[in-house]
This record gives structure tokens, sequence and C-alpha cells, in this order.
């Protein structure tokens, strides 16, 4: 009998039973804890990963929007060399091979790890850098250096306008990940809500011609 009357209950369980119950329930806590570690660990590893993707994306992409310097540029280079190529009809012009893909091909296996908002501009921006890779290609051939003037001035005015369009998928994929930078997600969404509802102010940006 006890103080208050009757035997507790648990007084009748064998000690050895007890000790069972409260090794396991520090194993379980144990367990709890690791994983809580284990998944913070993991989030902190991604939130870095994210952040070095990020930074290496933002950078080349804005080495090649550097180098192609704006929309006003390219048009006027455009002009320039449509004008040589119309006074001297067998000109061709030189194209050289461009690789401005070199850290998004480094990382195109983890670039889920990417928000949706920056890998939809992203992904715009270098596959623009795939089309012009592969007419750059053609534009190289013979077939090409075959083709009637007129014909090969209509190929370079497209080879412009994609570049255009590159330089705008560039500069709106760097903005979308800039607002990340800035404010997460959130920045990111409200960033890209704000301009799918402002016209012209998307990625093809507002109208050059």
């Amino acid at each position: 009998m006890s103080l208050f009357g009757e035997t507790p209950w648990y007084s009748t369980i064998d000690p050895r039973i007890w000790q069972a119950v409260i090794a396991g329930a520090f194993v379980s806590v144990g367990w709890l804890v690791n994983g809580w570690q284990n998944r913070r660990i993991a989030a902190r590893l991604r939130s870095e990963k994210l952040r070095d993707f990020h930074r290496a994306i933002y950078a080349e992409i804005g080495t090649n929007l550097a180098n192609l310097e704006s929309v006003e540029a390219l048009e006027t280079y455009r002009d320039q060399m449509l004008e040589v190529m119309e006074a001297d009809q067998g000109f061709i012009p030189f194209m050289p091979r461009e690789h401005n893909d070199r850290v998004f091909r480094s990382i195109v296996e983890d670039i889920h790890i990417l928000p949706r908002t920056s890998i939809d501009p992203v992904v715009a921006y270098y596959s623009q850098l795939a089309v012009i890779e592969t007419l750059v290609e053609d534009m190289r051939g013979d077939t090409f250096k075959a083709l009637a003037p007129a014909r090969r001035q209509l190929i370079y005015k497209d080879y412009i306008e994609m570049k255009k369009q590159a330089f705008s998928f560039g500069a709106h994929a760097q903005r979308m990940i800039q607002a990340f930078a800035d404010g997460g997600k959130p920045a990111a969404q409200a960033l890209e809500k704000r301009m799918s509802s402002t016209p012209g102010a998307g990625p093809s940006g507002p109208s050059q011609e």
C-alpha cells in the first residue's frame, strides 16, 4: 500500500522493463534530434549550393551581355555589316564559334535546385544560345556561302534578331536571380507577377523596331 491507498500499477512492473522503455525513449529522441540536425544541414547545404549556382550563372550571363553591349549596339552592327554585304555581293561575314554556356553545362544535371522563378528564364536564355550556336555552324558552312547574296543578308538579319532576343532573355534572367538574392522566393514571385502584368516588361522586352 502507498500513502495514497492502493499500490501504483507501475510499481509491479519488472525494473528491467522500465530500463528497456527508458533506453528506447532515449534512442527515439536521438533519432529525432539527428533527423532534425540532418535536415537542417541538408537545407543549409542546398541553400549554399543554390546561392553558388545563382552567382555563377549571373556572372556568365553578365559576361555575354557585356560583350553584346545593348540591343541598339547590335542593330548598329547589323546595319553596318549589311551595308558591306550589299556593297560587295561576294562578301561572306566571318562567324566565330561562341561558347557562352560553360558554367551552365557544368551544372545542368543539378539545374533542378534552382527555384522555378529562376529556372524558367535561365533555361529560356541558354536555349536561345543553343539556337544561335546551331545557326552559326550553318553560316560557317559551304551551303551558306553558296546562297544568293540577298538570302545571306536575310539570314544574317535573323542571326542578329536571335542575338537581340538572347540579350532580352539574359537581362530578364539576371533580374529574376537578383530579386531572389535580395528578397528570396517572395520577392522573385512578386517581380515575376509584376512583369507579367506589365505590357512590354517581360523577357522579350519592349519592341526595338
